[in-house]
Order: structure tokens, then sequence, then C-alpha cells
């Protein structure tokens, strides 16, 4: 066997255009890394064929870091091991809204969750200004 590469670090996004999570594994599957970028928001003032809100436009974003609340529970899907025995191909199920739970470090050192409109108004108002 050839070794053609190796993996130095693995990492997940949970918010698009914010800082990522190194992760010691992953899962994969049709959907893509778990947990990666269930999370973006939306400009009204963007684009129509990519309302979001990224890092390249307003830069301010990738300073804010992403961590899911519980990350026992946010790391592989709830039924992973049942899945798997059952099928290969079979998708497991998601865990809960309250097991991806995700809170978000602001540039100043606050914790939000992702929900909480303060987080939004800090997001639009750089967004506003042009950051």
């Amino acid at each position: 066997m050839t070794i053609i590469g190796r993996v130095d670090s693995v990492w997940r996004y949970p918010v698009k255009s914010m800082r990522g999570e190194a992760l010691p594994e992953i899962f994969t599957g049709f959907s893509g890394v778990y947990g990666d970028r269930l999370f973006a928001f939306k400009s009204s003032a963007a684009p129509p064929g990519f309302p979001y809100l990224t890092g390249r436009e307003h830069h301010e974003m990738l300073l804010y870091q992403s961590r899911f609340r519980h990350s026992e529970k946010a790391a592989k899907q709830p039924n992973l091991a049942e899945a798997m025995a059952f099928s290969p191909l079979l998708n497991p199920i998601a865990a809960d809204a309250a097991g991806l739970a995700l809170d978000v470090e602001t540039p100043a050192g606050e914790v939000l969750a992702i929900d909480d409109p303060a987080l939004l108004r800090l997001l639009a108002g750089q967004a506003a200004n042009g950051h």
C-alpha cells in the first residue's frame, strides 16, 4: 500500500463563517461532517442567490467562536452503533435540538446562545457598518 497523505487535524464549523473547532475525530456521512455548518446568518441586503453573511465580506465574523453546548452529544449521532449494525448504508438520526444547542463567544468574550437576539443585533450592526 502506498501512503498518499496524512491527516494532521480535522475541523468542524458549526456556524458558517465563524471560527471552527479542532476535533479528535469526526463522523462523516451522506450530508457531510456531522454538526458542520448547521447554522448560518441571512442578510436581507445580500444577493438573493446567496443571502448569507460570510467572512469574505464581514471579516469580523471570523473572530466569533461557536461551540456546541454538549460536545459529547454533538460528536456523533445518538444511534450510530445501532444504525451501522443494521446497515452501513443507513443514515443515522441526528441528536435532538437540545443536544445540538450552540453557544457563540463574541470577540469581547461574551457567550451568547445562537438564538439570542443580542447576537443577531451584534452581527447586524457590524454588517450595516460595512465591517
